[in-house]
């Protein structure tokens, strides 16, 4: 047992009276460290009936006050007691959380998924609140009771090979590791957790050893020289091409860009991916605006008015961020499935969606001799990792022009 550092004590408020009773509410007075709180438990009674829960016997009424408060109290004990380096912010949080400490003395892992899951939904990252959201549900269809302590190495080797038994593909089972490593790593900061129960120190996550499909320069004169029957088909094509030369930008980046964005001849925004890290959180990407840039812009995009307007019109009528996050994705839904039937008229042997801008770009720069530095700046990626994950093997016929290149001398 860990030395004492904390006292919980039970008091009867008289400063807020429910109006017109002689009813105040019961409150738990807590000390950490010398730091002194109360939390409030939601009850009410009077000082009598206070005064006689604090003591022994009484009626029927007075000893289930009694029970309540004391299970309160007990709740609060066992909370700061597993604790590793408890203080107000992360014991009230806990405290006032849903988990049964009577049931369990570890930690419960779907609580700190769903305050995440809340804390997103508060920022308006509606996207990661989803994707939080998905891994909770996904680790519990694997394990219904969900603590931390439980997860070890072994444990995650089991998940894994659990998820691929059920058809799940490489990437998402690391997409939902790695969430549930940042739990873990919040769970450690606030203190929720000692980091000797971090399971993650000599495992690895992995990465997909697939590279990204990309367009290669015909397919894209292909794509470029299709004219588009329908207004659809007209349009899915513009913004797709915009994308390209927008630095390969990523369509939510594309939905949210306004009038200010523009400063003479270059586009300046920040990925909304990365808006709340602190790595690249104020890393500008600078895009020069190529003529048919504001060519699409002319034909699909909003009439100039306020610099905070939307270029396009996607996120028009859009209010809240669980709206925005919708219609973007309706729209780029929408979208894609237009440019997969003109790849497939086209003869595409990879679905033409609009990521594969973002990848083409990248494949195109680095077929061009282009530094890897760059192409990661122009990306808007912190490191060249990322960047490399992007980039595609070089085509076959690259092999063969690099080949017949080096007898050129002759």
């Amino acid at each position: 047992m860990k030395d004492k550092n904390y006292s919980v004590n039970t008091h009867w408020d008289k400063r807020f009276p429910k109006k017109g009773t002689k009813l105040c509410p019961i409150q738990l007075g807590v000390s950490i460290n010398g730091d002194q709180f109360k939390v409030g438990l939601r009850m009410y009674c009077t000082n009598e009936d206070f005064e006689k829960a604090m003591g022994r016997g009484g009626s029927l009424d007075i000893k289930e006050l009694r029970k309540q408060i004391n299970e309160y109290k007990d709740k609060a004990e066992k909370t700061l007691e597993r604790m590793p380096n408890p203080n107000k912010e992360t014991f009230t949080r806990l405290f006032r959380s849903e988990t049964d400490l009577f049931a369990s003395s570890k930690t419960d892992a779907t609580f700190l998924f769903e305050e995440y899951i809340s804390e997103c939904a508060k920022e308006d990252r509606i996207k990661t609140g989803k994707n939080m959201n998905c891994t909770m549900k996904s680790l519990k269809s694997y394990k219904p009771k969900l603590y931390l302590e439980d997860i070890t190495p072994a444990w995650l080797n089991g998940y894994r090979n659990f998820m691929f038994k059920e058809d799940n593909s490489a990437t998402t089972v690391q997409i939902y590791l790695r969430n549930l490593r940042t739990i873990f790593n919040r769970a450690i900061k606030s203190g929720f957790i000692s980091e000797k129960h971090y399971p993650f120190k000599n495992y690895t996550i992995g990465t997909s050893v697939k590279s990204k499909s990309v367009l290669y320069a015909p397919d894209l004169k292909k794509l470029w020289d299709y004219q588009g029957i329908t207004l659809r088909e007209k349009r899915a094509r513009d913004y797709f091409f915009f994308l390209f030369l927008a630095n390969g930008q990523n369509f939510k980046d594309f939905c949210y860009l306004k009038f200010k964005d523009i400063k003479g001849d270059t586009l300046s925004f920040v990925r909304e991916k990365t808006k709340r890290t602190n790595t690249v959180a104020d890393k500008q990407i600078i895009v020069y605006i190529h003529d048919e840039m504001r060519a699409i812009i002319d034909r699909w995009g909003n009439k100039p008015g306020s610099p905070d307007d939307y270029i396009f019109p996607v996120l028009n009528k859009c209010k809240t961020a669980i709206e925005k996050e919708n219609s973007r994705a309706t729209q780029q839904r929408m979208t894609n499935k237009t440019l997969n039937r003109i790849g497939k008229k086209l003869g595409f042997d990879v679905p033409l969606v609009l990521n594969l801008a973002r990848h083409s770009f990248a494949t195109h720069l680095k077929l061009s001799g282009t530094p890897t530095s760059f192409i990661t700046d122009a990306l808007g990626h912190s490191s060249s990792k990322t960047t490399e994950h992007y980039l595609k093997t070089i085509p076959d016929q690259k092999y063969k022009e690099i080949s017949d290149s080096l007898l050129s001398f002759k």
